[in-house]
C-alpha cells in the first residue's frame, strides 16, 4: 500500500470525544478519570492538575447555577 505522502491523501486528526460535563456527577467521574490517568502515567501530573482545576471550576459553576434555580423557585413560591 502506498504511503499517504505518495498518494497525496490528507490526514485529518480525529477530534477528541465529547466529555459529558452536564452535572456534578459527570464532572466527578471526569476528575476520577484524570486522576487515574495521572496515576498510570498516561498524562503528566502538571497537565492533570490543570485539567482537574478546570473541572473543579466547572463543578462550582454547576453548583451556583443549581442554587440560583432553587432560590428563584423559592422566591417564586414565596411571592406568589
Amino acid at each position: 500500500m502506498p504511503s499517504l505522502a505518495v498518494t497525496g491523501e490528507v490526514l485529518h486528526p480525529t477530534p477528541p470525544a465529547k466529555i459529558d460535563l452536564r452535572n456534578l456527577e459527570a464532572v466527578r467521574r471526569e476528575m476520577g478519570k484524570v486522576y487515574r490517568e495521572m496515576r498510570s502515567n498516561e498524562i503528566q501530573p502538571e497537565s492533570g492538575t490543570r485539567l482537574v482545576y478546570v473541572l473543579d471550576r466547572i463543578g462550582k459553576l454547576i453548583e451556583v447555577a443549581q442554587v440560583e434555580q432553587r432560590l428563584a423557585e423559592l422566591e417564586r413560591r414565596l411571592f406568589k
